[in-house]
């Protein structure tokens, strides 16, 4: 059966897409190698956190409240949770040098780690920032001085101003459109259905593409949800191979 709901992973699938995108425009296979810094760990900021980790980047995402950096470290949004920008940096340096996905919490107020990441001279691929999560001025103020960086500023809840701030709607809209696909969402009665599904996806979809990353991972993150589900892009023609 399909349905289709809004949800933590379809919020995932959503980021990802928009960084595959982000990164074609770019000429980027994938995020190796590449800094992105998000504001927040709260259901925005934790989906680009797992997004990005499963584009191949090293990430940072700056969150205040312990428990929702516990929270995310717990669900696998983070790989660590730290409480200084020295320790976060120096986790994220020995991974991105190597080429190594890896996804840092830090637990601390937002304007002075974005203060401190400045004075340090941290210049990230990607800055991305969500109005629930933290202070609009704060987060405009960090947006306009990564773009003048020439950091790529991501806009996923339309609310930063920063001249030149890329709309991730408009981008994931147009992305799927040229590519003809549709977000799906099937669920199943155990683990096993799931795992014969995401393998059956993979013989049938491109194997560099971005959706074949994408189920390679997805089972990964997301064994422990239940009910058992996958959100997955498709073109009509797939849906219809995969429902028969």
């Amino acid at each position: 059966m399909t349905e289709r709901a809004e949800d933590f992973q379809v919020e995932v699938l959503r980021a990802f897409s928009v960084l595959c995108a982000l990164g074609e425009d770019l000429g980027r296979k994938d995020w190796a190698g590449a800094l992105m810094v998000g504001c927040g760990l709260g259901p925005g900021g934790a989906a680009l956190a797992m997004a990005g980790n499963i584009a191949g980047a090293g990430c940072l995402a700056i969150e205040a409240r312990a428990e929702v950096c516990r929270a995310a470290l717990r669900s696998g949004a983070c790989d660590f949770v730290v409480n200084s920008v020295d320790e976060a940096l120096r986790i994220l340096k020995n991974e991105i040098r190597q080429r190594r996905p890896v996804s840092v919490g830090l637990t601390m107020e937002l304007n002075a780690a974005l203060e401190e990441l400045n004075e340090r001279g941290v210049q990230p691929e990607v800055f991305a920032g969500f109005r629930a999560e933290g202070d609009a001025g704060t987060l405009d103020r960090a947006a306009r001085a990564f773009a003048e960086m020439g950091t790529l500023v991501v806009d996923f809840d339309g609310s930063l101003a920063a001249a030149g701030v890329v709309d991730a709607s408009a981008r994931l809209e147009g992305y799927t459109r040229e590519r003809g696909l549709r977000l799906e969402l099937f669920g199943f009665a155990d683990g096993e259905g799931l795992r014969a599904f995401d393998a059956r996806l993979l013989q049938m979809i491109p194997a560099t593409g971005a959706r074949a990353r994408w189920c390679a991972a997805a089972l990964r993150f997301f064994h422990r949800e239940r009910p058992h589900r996958r959100v997955v892009f498709l073109t009509d023609e797939e849906v219809e191979r995969v429902r028969s």
